[in-house]
């Protein structure tokens, strides 16, 4: 099983992934803009979930108790963070 800083390292290489295929397509002589702009709303997407997997993984592993499954103040946060 993948710890959640693994996940985490693999999601920002897949957001990495995403960019840079957006700048080689932006590069070429005749840009396909409308792909371009498909993978840069997929990409932002994909920062966004990052952005709260890390707040999720920070609050887990600093200030939260082990048992999260029944800590309400875990789920409130949570809550909040994916609003």
């Amino acid at each position: 099983m993948q710890t959640d800083t693994q996940k985490l390292i693999h999601h920002i290489s897949r957001l990495e992934g995403q960019l840079a295929s957006i700048k080689k397509g932006l590069a070429t002589d005749k840009p396909d803009c409308e792909k371009s702009a498909l993978t840069l709303k997929a990409a932002s997407r994909s920062f966004s979930a990052l952005r709260m997997a890390f707040v999720s993984c920070f609050l887990e592993s600093k200030y939260l108790s082990a048992n999260k499954a029944s800590d309400t103040t875990y789920k409130a946060l949570i809550q909040v963070i994916n609003a």
